[in-house]
């Protein structure tokens, strides 16, 4: 009836009348489907809850893609792919255990699952995609297990309430050196993941491309010494950043670093600082005092009329 719960059985090609019904959807998935497809039940609004059996062994990419209403689902242990962006936009759903048969998390997977309270990475991922946490924002704490050999840009950008991230101790890519509640890339001593209770440690060398976008909990941070640069969009939309301190060692500020840090109103940049790229400050809308060599500038056009090379 319109506006009741209806059960409705799945047998792999029915999900367009499925996306038909009015009101809340609860679905069983017929015993022997072994995939849900592609955006099987992309946009289904009324999905509440649906059952699958242990014969399902893959999830297709965007299969519920911005299925809203979604509040449980669990996912057998005979699942071992899980497509690019196939929960993107499932805000209803608070926790997901993902099966230990699962090797990859694709980019976008869980993006903009709002409601996603706590995540557990399997011990077999060996990689995260891009953006594939970004805007969960309720997700609090992570921790990265020593199969997880690569992170794809982005993989947490916009989790406004994330405070705690430990890398395992016997990750061979990856660390969390001095329990800085960061990911850093061994190799390249590169932070790549950074979160509102980020202390970045002494020998880290750059920060990666949007290793803390959308981290609105962040009010300020010191770069220490050893770090020369700083990825495109590191800081970007970090609105509740008030104060940043740069290295003295810093040559360049790239593309919309601090694009969008609405609550910056002063900054300092060192004197080996010789290159500022023209979207820098995009959307620093109270940033009102820019000092570099020696000289204090009242606006952000002040700034790039004064000579700074623009990148």
């Amino acid at each position: 009836e319109p506006g009741g719960i209806v059960t409705i059985v799945y047998d792999g090609t029915n999900s367009d009348e499925i996306k038909d019904i009015p009101g809340k959807v609860n679905v069983i998935v017929k015993d022997g489907v072994t995939e849900i497809g592609a955006s099987a039940f992309e946009d289904c609004s009324g999905l509440a809850s649906i059952t699958l059996p242990d014969s399902v062994t893959k999830i297709g990419g965007d299969a519920f893609r911005w299925c809203g209403g979604l509040a449980n689902i669990t996912l057998p242990d005979s699942v071992t792919e899980i497509g690019c962006g196939a929960f993107c936009g499932c805000s209803g759903l608070t926790n997901i255990m993902i099966p230990e048969s699962v090797t990859k998390i694709g980019s976008d997977t869980f993006r903009c699952c709002s409601g996603l309270t706590n995540i557990t990475i399997p011990e077999r991922v060996m990689e995260i995609g891009g953006y594939a946490f970004s805007e969960c924002k309720a997700l609090t704490y992570i921790t990265i297990p020593k199969s997880v050999m690569k992170i794809g840009q982005g993989a947490f950008s916009c989790c406004d309430n994330l405070e705690s991230i430990k890398v395992d101790e016997n990750n061979k890519v990856y660390d969390s050196r001095e329990n800085c509640n960061a990911i850093i890339e061994k190799s390249s001593n590169k932070l790549v993941v950074g979160c509102k209770n980020t202390k970045v440690p002494s020998g880290v060398t750059s920060i990666g491309e949007a290793a803390f976008c959308g981290c609105s909990g962040l009010t300020s941070i010191t770069l220490p010494e050893s770090v020369t640069e700083i990825g495109e969009f590191a800081f970007s939309d970090c609105s509740g950043l008030t104060s940043i301190t740069l290295s003295d060692r810093m040559t360049k500020i790239g593309d919309g670093v601090f694009c969008g840090c609405s609550h910056l109103t002063s900054m300092v940049l060192p004197n080996s600082v010789a290159e500022v790229n023209s979207m820098a400050f995009e959307g620093c809308d109270n940033l009102t005092s820019i000092t570099w060599k020696g000289k204090v500038y009242g606006s952000v056009n002040d700034f790039f009329d004064s000579g700074v090379k623009i990148i």
